[in-house]
């Protein structure tokens, strides 16, 4: 859309871009791109190394991401090693982090989110759609009202909590009267806290019963905790082959054999085969961190439904976070079954 909104309202001088950066919440790779761009900006090349980024986001993000991030300053043409310095010393932290925390006082969780002379428009819309919007807000500045046409283009920042289960691990019948969605991080010693001192009492009590359909997404807190991607990824590989829950169960159950571990997908595979995995297919598929677009798709969604830590459930919407005792989220599921 970007070349579009170019030809359209920037070059022709109605439209001034500005960018800002907020890299998703736990997500390492996407926080030392940030730095990257802004590395790239102090040569003046921000705008050939942003194209780059979003050109190439499968690559950079997988696998050893600054040596990629600095090899492509090299191939842009940029001074390599003026921008690997600044780069390995993060330079341009305080830049991001003071962008990062102005889009948390505006009160945005997710990207993309566009401000417009003020006026808040969340998430990707079709080109065809954002153009009204502008055209609007161009009418507003030239008059000093909006069109009486146009309600509204200020959408409220509320937690959006519509959930994709498509590609989601689930439990339970999906016509059960409580949905109770986990946002989690397998190397999160909160999470393995619920998971050992909760979880089966859900099951039992609620899910087995019919009561509750329970869905599981992933929310890893890469900063911290390193191997998440890599054990979610070992969910969802499990999950390929029908057995994401007993993966699940052996995640949590031996956290402390693979958390802190750069060995640990040797840890995984061993997992694997207590379970009786085809090996090989789940080694490629681990490898390959084959679902690793789906994680950070769940990471998005929990970023755009105000998550900020791990566990988080969301009981028929409505948020209940950390590793609550049992009887808190009896009182939830309870109150949400009267309804």
């Amino acid at each position: 859309m970007l070349p579009l909104l170019e030809e359209a309202y920037i070059k022709p001088g109605k439209l001034k871009l500005v960018y800002k950066e907020f890299p998703v919440i736990g997500g390492d790779a996407a926080v030392m791109a940030s730095f990257a761009s802004q590395c790239a900006a102090v040569q003046g090349q921000f705008r050939p190394y942003h194209d780059w980024l979003f050109a190439n986001v499968k690559d950079w993000r997988s696998g050893d991401t600054v040596e990629k991030l600095k090899a492509a300053a090299n191939d842009l043409g940029l001074d390599g090693e003026a921008f690997a310095t600044c780069l390995d010393n993060q330079e341009t932290r305080d830049i991001v982090v003071a962008d990062f925390e102005e889009g948390r006082k505006y009160g945005i969780r997710g990207t993309p989110n566009f401000v417009i002379n003020g006026h808040m428009i969340s998430g990707l819309l079709p080109y065809e759609q954002f153009v009204p919007i502008i055209d609007a807000l161009i009418a507003e500045a030239e008059s000093g009202a909006l069109p009486a046409n146009v309600a509204t283009v200020t959408p409220t920042p509320t937690p959006n909590t519509d959930f994709n289960i498509a590609n989601a691990a689930t439990k339970g019948s999906p016509d059960a009267p409580v949905t109770i969605v986990e946002f989690s991080d397998f190397q999160c010693p909160f999470c393995q806290r619920y998971f050992k001192q909760t979880y089966a009492k859900i099951m039992e009590n609620y899910v087995d019963t019919g009561k509750v359909y329970y869905v599981f997404k992933n929310f890893p807190l890469t900063s911290i905790h390193p191997q998440a991607v890599g054990a979610a990824n070992a969910a969802a590989c499990a999950g390929d082959q029908g057995s994401f829950w007993p993966m699940h169960d052996l995640l949590f159950e031996h956290q402390d054999q693979w958390a802190g571990n750069n060995k640990a997908n040797e840890v995984f595979m061993s997992f694997a085969d207590q379970i009786g995995l085809d090996k090989d297919v789940f080694q490629s598929c681990l490898e390959n961190e084959q679902f690793s677009d789906v994680i950070f798709a769940d990471l998005q969604e929990g970023v755009a439904a105000g998550v900020t830590g791990t566990p988080a459930f969301f009981i028929n919407g409505k948020l209940l976070s950390g590793a609550q005792p049992y009887e808190a989220f009896v009182q939830m599921i309870e109150q949400a079954l009267g309804q």
